[in-house]
């Protein structure tokens, strides 16, 4: 492991996320017959936000308000320094695949908890659906990485990259390409930030800095999860290696967004009844797992 590399993965990941979003959004608004906004309009967005104060409410819990952002931020980058990404350099460890989960499951937590904390009953609503589909989701996430976990019988998530070909990881590797989608807050699971009928959610009482370090975190967590996903299967020397990430990144962006601008959003006991009947799909993987297939 080189520290220089996780670092520098850390940097590509802050730098090419906003782009990625702003990729999307070029995708979507084109499908829809739009003109959509330049790639880097993201960027132009976090970087107006940055210079702009953040306010805390009055009636919010200030200190755990204000923690949020910069804790959902902070557990995906370390995420990251457990995951190859341009550079193939990562922390390892036995048992960091467990450590890479509770880092996604902190940065969560930290967006739910700042939305009970900021006293509006919009953000709380959001919150409440986050938790709903966080609990559903995670139920599905658990069958599909002890899944992956046994068809490679270790805990470590550096013998998951690339997955052997057998039955139990490759369908294990598409549950987790559904999984990515869901965890990106992408329609028709954005049942939290639903916009049009709770005004983002969560999100609503933040703003400034704030706002910016929450939107980075998403965006962040969206390029964490399709590094995972393209580590199944990226094999060769570091420079193909890093070619075909990249090229994989945007082609995930591209089918993803598309997805995206063809569906309407799901109520949230359609996305929950949705999971739990995925989790059926996973149980059966971890099944195959098990048998060796």
């Amino acid at each position: 492991m080189s520290l220089a590399g996780c670092i520098v993965n850390v940097i590509f990941a802050v730098i090419f996320a906003p782009l990625l979003d702003g990729l999307e959004r070029k995708v979507k608004a084109k499908l829809q017959t739009r003109q959509g906004p330049p790639l880097v309009q993201t960027w132009f967005d976090l970087i107006k936000l940055f210079k702009r104060p953040s306010v805390t409410p009055s009636e919010s819990i200030g200190w755990l308000f204000r923690l949020g952002p910069p804790i959902a931020l902070a557990s995906i980058l370390t995420a990251f320094f457990f995951v190859p990404a341009v550079l193939p350099d990562s922390m390892r460890f036995w048992g960091d695949i467990i450590a890479f989960l509770y880092l996604m499951t902190l940065s969560t937590v930290a967006v739910t908890l700042g939305g009970f904390s900021s006293g509006n009953p919009y953000a709380q609503i959001g919150s409440h659906r986050e938790v709903s589909l966080f609990m559903a989701e995670e139920f599905s996430l658990a069958f599909v990485i002890a899944a992956l976990s046994v068809s490679v019988k270790s805990f470590t998530l550096s013998s998951l990259f690339p997955l052997p070909l057998k039955a139990s990881a490759l369908i294990g590797a598409l549950l987790f390409a559904v999984l990515a989608y869901v965890s990106g807050a992408r329609v028709p699971f954005d049942v939290s930030e639903a916009e049009p009928e709770i005004v983002e959610g969560p999100l609503i009482e933040y703003s400034g800095r704030q706002l910016a370090l929450l939107k980075l975190s998403i965006y962040t967590k969206r390029l964490l999860l399709f590094t995972v996903f393209l580590n199944f299967f990226l094999r060769g020397s570091p420079a193909v290696r890093a070619i075909y990430y990249v090229i994989g990144l945007i082609v995930l962006s591209v089918i993803y967004s598309a997805i995206e601008a063809s569906c309407g959003r799901f109520r949230t006991k359609d996305a929950v009844r949705f999971l739990k009947r995925f989790s059926v799909l996973g149980a059966l993987c971890w099944l195959l797992a098990l048998m060796g297939w």
